[in-house]
């Protein structure tokens, strides 16, 4: 009890299902056996959407600091005007301004160690304004070039090379760099974040069929194996580029620690697909653990009280393991085990190299 972390969760588009989503699941009792929740958001529309779904026997206790919060009690900081206009099922610039107000007053307590996670319920890009998406609003506020979202569910991880860009765009984002700076951001992600030792990384190609010796395309030779072969060449176990209808059509996806997509659609449809929507989203690369959901606002089931929380609970779950494997790792970093080479002739290369020659085996 005394090692449970205190989460704080921001309330998303108020005009979406986010309230739905958070007061069910907080309105279990178990969430205050798993952490401490605080809400960023506003007890008025709490009570609101809590009318509207004809949800009784829930209630906030209000805080006026993330410190200030009862271990035994769902909590809430109102930091977003009450006097806000709720209009369910349609997203107005009222809306996206409580949305990222809400973020905002979170992400201080955040920075400032009131609590020790955040999870974001799903909010509009258009919030995030002037940023262009929730990354680059994260990247800009944290001064870190390289912030991708990670998609995590039960069978797969998916991240990304570029993700909202219009689709005439994509090709020309597609570079060495690019794809060698996700390769290796996904490499530490996994060994921090998720204790996985030695990564393997499914890279997807970005012409039909990879290319097909440069029958419809030559990005994958002057490009992705380039960026494969350089990461290799830094000990990152990166395979590929495959052909997605042919990774998915299957379970070979599965022989893989996370996939490194090119662009949204390409990942974000078979992880839907194969996932549904009770994946979580991590923004990789932060010093921060932020997390959310893979769906968005639903506008159109908004206050029918039939929104799926799953997505949010696995999201929160997501959040306190990486918050933990930090830790974990980080106490590992300051008192190393003394490596020992059990095989004369063998070194962390070779052991890449003979893994790799098995994968690549399995995939032929």
């Amino acid at each position: 009890m005394e090692n449970r972390l205190t989460v704080g969760f921001t309330h998303g588009d108020v005009n979406g299902i986010g309230y739905e989503l958070i007061i069910k699941m907080m309105a279990e009792n178990r969430i205050c056996e798993v952490c401490t929740p605080v809400l960023f958001g506003s007890s008025k529309v709490a009570a609101y959407h809590r009318k509207a779904l004809n949800i009784e026997n829930f209630s906030l206790n209000s805080i006026q600091n993330a410190r200030d919060a009862n271990p035994k009690r769902c909590n809430i900081v109102n930091c977003v005007d009450d006097a806000i206009k709720v209009d369910l099922g349609q997203e107005t610039p009222e809306s996206d301004d409580a949305a990222v107000l809400a973020l905002k007053a979170a992400l201080t307590a955040l920075d400032r160690n009131e609590i020790d996670v955040l999870v974001g319920a799903p909010q509009g890009c258009n919030s995030f304004k002037p940023a262009a998406s929730c990354p680059v609003f994260f990247s800009e506020r944290y001064e870190t070039r390289n912030v991708m979202p990670l998609l995590v569910g039960e069978k797969m991880k998916m991240g990304f090379v570029t993700n909202h860009l219009p689709f005439r765009d994509i090709a020309g984002n597609i570079t060495v760099n690019n794809i060698y700076y996700k390769l290796k951001l996904l490499d530490a992600c996994l060994k921090k974040d998720f204790t996985i030792r030695k990564p393997r990384i499914a890279v997807l190609g970005l012409n039909p069929h990879s290319g097909e010796n440069c029958m419809y395309g030559e990005e994958e030779k002057n490009v992705i194996i380039p960026a494969i072969e350089r990461a290799r060449d830094n000990g990152i176990m990166a395979l590929g580029p495959y052909a997605p209808d042919g990774l998915f059509s299957g379970v070979e996806f599965e022989k893989f620690d996370v996939i490194l997509a090119m662009y949204h659609d390409q990942g974000m449809i078979p992880f839907k697909t194969i996932e549904g929507n009770e994946g979580a989203v991590l923004l990789a690369g932060l010093p921060i653990v932020y997390t959310s959901t893979v769906h968005g606002m639903a506008y159109d089931i908004t206050g029918q009280g039939i929104a799926d929380e799953s997505g949010m609970r696995n999201a929160l779950y997501l959040a306190i393991d990486v918050y933990n494997n930090r830790q974990m790792n980080a106490e590992l970093a300051q008192n190393p085990l003394r490596h020992y080479d059990i095989a004369s002739n063998s070194n962390e290369s070779d052991l890449n190299v003979e893994q790799i020659a098995g994968i690549e085996k399995e995939m032929e």
